[in-house]
């Protein structure tokens, strides 16, 4: 998403609904359950830029966005994406569905149309569904259902189908020096499901138990992207040429007593995680996945202006398996200086620190967004093993992220991080810590 995209759909996204504009670890487009109440006469109110792109409907709302999205492995994404928002019949606020399609051009996958449909049946549940196909290489097509009180119980139930192409695969070997010139590119195909099930351990403790499984079967082909070279021919026999399948049953227990998952001023987060892959659980290959996950928000000042974020994550990963199943270091969620993928070794420890400043307020389209700026520091670094980290491997990342908030439920941001390798920009929408 662009920076004028972020900024509108913070703005514009709220309300006590389910309904989110969200692109996910994939770079997808995803609603919130958050939209805004549709008022012709508040309308009026609103600044020409926004009149310019919203229209009302008989029963709801017409969004039309531009698209920008710059990712330091994809580069640079242009296009249009009209947002249709239904409401409940009858004349309520809250959101029933949402068509999303968009027409897009990047310079490796060319050409891409997307169409995007999602169901809202209740306040704590929602389906989605998504197809693209792009002119060269790309195509996905997925179906996810998500619902966080299934039979009104507290239970998470949550289940995924998913056909994907992604072209923009990056790897540079394994290591935690693994230099910028070995740079190669591959195309991952895969398809998948996962489903999994929480139940809460203690009522209203925050604590839930989950389990699931996941099935995947996988291939790396060459690259479209002729300035580099393929993974194959850059690493001979570092992956076959047919389909691999892995499959894990995965455990973890997680506690949750922050004040909101994406617009978070206090609270923690704590999960401990088993994935164990087995041939009984329809897997190749054979290894287990432990991840400690923490993350703490402190709010302070009049009117909470200012949040101190901070999180540490460990991963790591026992047995013998491809590069693109083993912990990666990179992306927006994994240290926000280098692309997706950059280091990849079977342990990894990253930690991140960022201070959230609250410097301007607006009332907007019937909410008050609020804009931030949040200085970070990161450091992180993968190894063979946990007791292989080394000091002089560790990779700082010093940068700043320009946070646009409409609360409860949305937040855009525009995180500009500086590593050893030079700078990075992600836009997302939505991304908490």
């Amino acid at each position: 998403m662009s920076r004028l995209s972020l900024a509108l759909l913070s703005c514009l996204l709220a309300l006590p609904a389910r309904g989110e504009i969200v692109p996910r670890d994939d770079d997808t487009f995803h609603p919130t359950r958050d939209l805004p109440p549709i008022d012709v006469k508040g309308e009026e109110r609103q600044p020409w830029p926004l009149r310019l792109i919203m229209q009302e409907l008989k029963n709801g709302m017409l969004v039309r966005l531009p698209v920008v999205d710059t990712d330091p492995n994809r580069g640079v994404t242009v296009g249009v994406m009209p947002i249709v928002v239904l409401k409940e019949p009858g004349g309520k606020d809250r959101i029933r569905s949402i068509h999303a399609p968009s027409l897009t051009y990047n310079g490796i996958v060319g050409v891409t149309p997307t169409y995007r449909y999602y169901l809202y049946p209740t306040d704590k549940s929602d389906y989605e569904f998504r197809t693209s196909w792009s002119s060269v290489e790309e195509k996905e097509l997925v179906g996810e259902l998500q619902d966080d009180d299934f039979l009104h119980k507290d239970i998470v139930v949550h289940g995924k189908l998913q056909y994907n192409v992604d072209a923009s695969g990056r790897f540079f070997g394994t290591g935690p020096d693994a230099p910028k010139a070995a740079e190669a590119n591959f195309t991952r195909k895969t398809f998948q499901y996962d489903w999994r099930l929480g139940l809460p351990l203690f009522k209203d403790s925050g604590f839930k138990f989950n389990f699931g499984h996941h099935l995947a079967g996988e291939r790396i082909a060459d690259g479209p992207i002729d300035s580099l070279p393929d993974v194959n021919a850059r690493f001979p026999g570092i992956v076959g040429s047919r389909f691999h399948q892995d499959g894990e049953l995965q455990l973890f227990v997680d506690y949750d007593s922050r004040d909101n998952a994406v617009t978070t001023t206090q609270g923690s987060y704590a999960k401990v995680l088993i994935d164990n892959s087995q041939d009984a659980w329809g897997s190749e290959y054979a290894f287990q996945r432990y991840q400690l996950d923490l993350r703490h928000f402190d709010k302070r000042g009049e009117g909470g202006r200012y949040v101190t974020a901070g999180r540490v994550l460990f991963e790591h990963l026992v047995g013998d398996v491809p590069f693109y199943l083993k912990p990666s270091l990179g992306g927006k969620e994994r240290h926000r200086a280098y692309g997706d993928g950059r280091y990849i070794d079977h342990a990894l420890l990253t930690a991140s620190l960022e201070e959230r400043v609250t410097v301007h307020k607006i009332p907007l389209a019937g909410v008050t967004t609020e804009f931030e700026v949040a200085p970070y520091f990161e450091l992180g670094t993968v190894a063979s093993s946990p007791h292989r980290y080394a000091a002089r491997y560790a990779r700082p990342v010093l940068g700043t992220a320009f946070r646009a908030i409409a609360r409860p439920q949305v937040v855009g941001s525009i995180d500009v991080g500086v590593g050893r390798e030079g700078p990075s920009v992600f836009m997302d929408i939505n991304y908490s810590f």
